[in-house]
């Protein structure tokens, strides 16, 4: 018994047993909480027609086909069961990368099944997206409200956002049909923040004239909020500009009235006396008409130079 105790275990054993617990390691146990992959044939995919995205740029899709067929595919695409059963499977996210999958002739592709809520995951992914057009993205936030009969605070809680950045998105849609199929398409490249702060002028005038620079390209967040400032503190009706139109003599006399105020508040500034309330208004509403008229003489010159060309 001595012997037996003193015996010392096979090399060969311990390394048997190292090894089988090692590979155990890395199976999947069957009690796990994440979904694994599989390879899904590229036949048995069909896209989600309901998703938010509509439109896939051809260089863009040939871009990630390079770079898959160099790396490989690093991100498995969702799956879920086609409910139509005009295929096996439904793309609930990942659309592009099946895409590139076609384009570089794959049989098939890394794919995780997805049971949960298609139409949220699928939105949430685009939201995440950087490149995803914001008309795209205003619109299927409203469609998947529609859907699931939420709230704005529903969703805003659903899909990690605060009410105001939905009420801001869903705004959008409120702007002419004409600018959003432009910015749809990229004829105007419209970034979603000058988007949504357009929306938010109600004042009929103020929309006309800033849609007007904004088809021009030549509308910023800057010259909205200086504006929009300058029409909350204005308290009143503001002053007709002098346009083209006007008498030559108002025009002519505007110069040396610009010159004198420039000289006053150059004056008041080198004092270091403060603004009160009443100068700080004026001063808003003076920043405002400035940035949209320059806004305005800039988008006009590009128009002429356009016309030129």
């Amino acid at each position: 018994m001595a012997a037996a105790r003193n015996r010392r275990p096979s090399p060969i054993l311990g390394a048997a047993v190292a090894a089988i617990g090692e590979a155990s390691a890395v199976l999947v146990p069957r009690d796990s909480r994440f979904l694994h992959s599989f390879e899904a044939p590229i036949g048995d995919i069909v896209p989600d027609p309901d998703q938010a995205r509509k439109r896939f740029g051809e260089e863009e899709i040939a871009e990630l086909a390079a770079t898959m067929a160099e790396q490989g595919q690093l991100q498995p695409i969702l799956l879920r069961r086609d409910p139509s059963g005009r295929a096996r499977w439904m793309i609930v996210a990942g659309e592009r990368r099946w895409r590139a999958a076609l384009v570089n002739g794959w049989p098939s592709i890394l794919a995780i099944e997805h049971d949960g809520d298609p139409e949220v995951v699928s939105l949430i992914e685009n939201l995440q997206r950087v490149d995803l057009n914001p008309v795209e993205e205003a619109r299927g936030l409203r469609r998947l409200i529609g859907v699931k009969g939420w709230s704005q605070t529903e969703a805003a809680r659903t899909l990690g956002k605060s009410k105001g950045a939905v009420s801001g998105m869903l705004r959008i849609l409120t702007l002419p049909g004409d600018l959003l199929e432009a910015v749809l398409t990229s004829e105007l490249a419209i970034p979603k923040n000058v988007l949504i702060e357009l929306a938010r002028i109600e004042e009929p005038a103020i929309r006309t004239r800033a849609v007007a620079l904004a088809r021009a390209g030549a509308l910023t967040v800057r010259v909205l909020r200086a504006a929009l400032v300058g029409k909350e503190n204005d308290g009143g009706e503001r002053p007709a500009a002098v346009g083209p139109g006007q008498p030559h003599s108002e025009r002519r006399d505007l110069i040396p009235r610009l010159e004198r105020l420039t000289a006053r508040l150059r004056a008041v500034r080198l004092t270091g006396r403060t603004p009160d309330d009443r100068e700080r208004q004026c001063l808003l509403v003076l920043k405002g008409e400035i940035e949209l008229r320059l806004a305005e003489q800039a988008a006009s010159g590009g128009s002429r130079g356009r016309r030129r060309m």
